[in-house]
């Protein structure tokens, strides 16, 4: 059988964009119009819960366009939820050729329903326990609506990833996973709205998949790992096993964890064991803020103590911040980047919360009327104001958006993030240099996108400011 896993994946600010082929797409910025920094995980791993003897060819549309006319019996899309109605446009044009479409990730985990007119399938859940059946029910061409994942996966089944049917035009760094989940509850987190419980895959299992890789990827791409966990740290006693496992390895790796996981030890066992650059969500840096999120286990008065910890054993550390909480102020957002700088964050990435469907966040607002009028999937990509703020105008919030954007990525703001990580080693020096590369093209872009979007609306009257999504 013949078989395409396509990662679905859309430009942010281009909600109507199909390809960069198609109609309007010579309006996406470069910097906006491709995101080759990572290969795609999930799509490799799907592709290797497939039968070996299948033809699988993967698609990462971050790079490359999605070929409409290739010969396959059934395609594969895993989509999040701004990327829903681009995926649904794949599915209607694979499917009225006669193509058999299957539909998952967590945006079909929410919402099945979106699916139903243009899927013959749609996953729920994770994917690994029902994948049998479903190959089973495809070959027989008998595939049922819906597939629901009545348990977690056991992670200590995983196989290890097709690595061989990627692409090796990513810049930097295959993806990995050691952990899925999170125990936390934050009330904008798509996880709020997802039942499955924080686990962690077998260590050996972990290190199995990095020597797998093939030893025709370029140094970077073998020497570089990046862990697409939620909260890698989040369960102490496997963190400290993973990182002592990882040091004879001798890997440069990343990942994502919480704060309140940084420690004096954590810190000291990442840094010695390769860890050079660390993804933490800070998410704001006004307590009230944090409160109303029930982002607890973040103290913003321990900040910069813990990122201490990171700098002293050479890791770099980005991390996002939410605009629009409702404990957000005019001043406040003002005063962000520096307080940002203050706090020793090397990679700051600025960001709208999305209400995603499902979620306690979502619920609230639209409990309170909250929610603006139009298409909220369109608007869901971060960078869009999808909600009336609680103490500043939409119109003030999608300007304070680009203002921080374009303060934090500066040309004096980036050298000055850069100069001061050039003591913490030549390894989080190049990688603190090279992202905040990658994101003052990536920022700046959604910025001038979003200030002109911003003009362009002024000028029509006849919208009302605040309400247009595309």
């Amino acid at each position: 059988m013949r078989v395409a896993v396509i990662l679905v994946w859309r430009p942010k600010y281009f909600p109507t964009w199909n390809g960069r082929n198609t109609a309007g797409a010579d309006r996406v910025p470069p910097a906006l119009a491709f995101d080759r920094a990572a290969a795609p995980y999930t799509a490799v791993h799907l592709a290797s819960l497939l039968p070996h003897d299948w033809e699988i060819t993967l698609v990462h549309e971050m790079a490359r366009d999605v070929d409409l006319e290739m010969d396959v019996d059934a395609v594969f899309l895993s989509t999040m939820d701004y990327c829903a109605p681009h995926a649904y446009w794949l599915a209607q044009q694979f499917r009225c050729r006669g193509v058999r479409v299957i539909v998952g990730g967590l945006f079909p985990t929410l919402d099945p329903s979106y699916f139903a007119p243009v899927a013959d399938a749609v996953v729920v859940g994770e994917a690994e326990p029902v994948m049998p059946r479903l190959i089973e029910d495809l070959r027989a061409r008998r595939l049922q609506s819906i597939y629901r994942a009545q348990a977690p996966a056991d992670l200590s089944k995983l196989p290890v990833p097709r690595y061989d049917l990627v692409e090796t035009s990513f810049r930097m760094t295959m993806g990995y996973e050691a952990t899925r989940g999170c125990p936390f509850a934050c009330t904008f987190c798509v996880l709020s709205a997802v039942s499955t419980p924080y686990r962690w895959r077998p260590v050996a299992h972990v290190v199995r998949d990095i020597q797998a890789i093939p030893a025709s990827w370029s140094w970077r791409q073998r020497k570089l790992v990046t862990f697409w966990d939620n909260n890698l740290g989040a369960n102490r006693a496997y963190f400290r096993e993973l990182c002592e496992a990882l040091t004879p390895l001798k890997r440069f790796w990343s990942t994502q964890t919480s704060i309140d996981t940084v420690t004096a030890e954590s810190a000291r066992l990442m840094g010695r064991s390769g860890c050079r650059y660390l993804y933490i969500g800070l998410e704001s840096l006004a307590s009230s803020s944090l409160q109303f999120t029930n982002k607890k286990h973040n103290r913003v008065q321990d900040y910069r103590r813990r990122i201490g910890y990171l700098h002293d054993n050479g890791i770099a550390v980005m991390s996002i911040f939410l605009l629009g909480l409702d404990g957000d102020t005019m001043d406040y957002l003002r005063e962000l980047p520096n307080l940002v700088d203050e706090v020793g964050v090397d990679v700051p990435v600025f960001s709208l919360p999305v209400p995603i469907e499902g979620t306690p966040f979502h619920s609230e607002l639209d409990n309170l009327q909250r929610l603006l009028p139009g298409n909220l999937l369109h608007g869901s990509d971060g960078v869009h104001v999808v909600f009336k703020p609680k103490h500043l105008s939409a119109e003030e919030l999608e300007m304070a958006l680009a203002t921080c954007m374009r303060r934090s990525y500066s040309w004096p703001a980036v050298a000055h993030r850069v100069i001061r990580r050039a003591a913490s080693g030549w390894s989080c020096f190049a990688a603190n240099v090279t992202a905040n590369c990658i994101y003052m093209r990536h920022q700046r872009a959604l910025a001038d996108a979003g200030l002109r979007r911003i003009r362009a609306r002024a000028s029509r009257l006849d919208l009302r400011p605040g309400v247009e999504y595309s």
